[in-house]
């Protein structure tokens, strides 16, 4: 529990800051594996929130240093990872998976792309085992039509159309509907 004499200093962010005992707060912040925070005495710093306003200044120093730009103090996703496209496309990626809820496995291509407010996405073109070819080919030339439709629009992109990738070639001209015994 915060005390009283704190809880405005943390209130939007927490800073890592936990409260384990009444002689002082604790501050953590984890870099390569290790914690870089810290105790910070109430009777050190002369009082709650000298010692509270100690470590909010320690934990902004630590993110700093390490490039910490995300409110919570955490490492971005990926900050230091390759984009990573094993179809030729940079923003589709194709993998099997097991699905252990339903006890099915599918192969998904997934296509990474951000909506006009900034907020990265992902949108899945998935096919069920067992699949045959024509119904991956299917599912990875929908996947790429996505993408490229999302870097030729960008704001004015409406993914809404690729709900019906099942139903349509949305990668051909005229967008002609998919044979009907594909998916049997």
């Amino acid at each position: 529990m915060i005390p009283v004499e704190a809880q405005d200093l943390l209130t939007h962010r927490k800073f890592g800051i936990t409260f384990p005992c009444a002689s002082g707060c604790q501050m953590r912040f984890r870099h390569d594996g290790g914690d870089l925070g810290g105790f910070f005495s109430y009777a050190s710093y002369g009082g709650i929130r000298q010692a509270v306003e100690a470590a909010i200044k320690r934990n902004q120093e630590l993110c700093k240093q390490f490039g910490r730009k995300r409110a919570t103090g955490k490492p971005a996703y990926r900050a230091d990872s390759q984009s990573s496209s094993n179809t030729g496309v940079s923003g589709v990626s194709g993998s099997e998976y097991q699905d252990s809820r339903r006890n099915k496995t599918y192969y998904r291509y997934a296509v990474r792309w951000a909506c006009p407010d900034g907020r990265k996405r992902i949108k899945t073109f998935n096919v069920m085992a067992p699949y045959t070819s024509d119904q991956l080919e299917h599912a990875r030339r929908s996947a790429i039509a996505f993408r490229k439709e999302w870097e030729a629009r960008l704001d004015e992109f409406q993914p809404q159309m690729f709900q019906l990738w099942r139903e349509y070639r949305l990668y051909d001209e005229g967008h002609p509907p998919v044979a009907m015994d594909l998916w049997n």
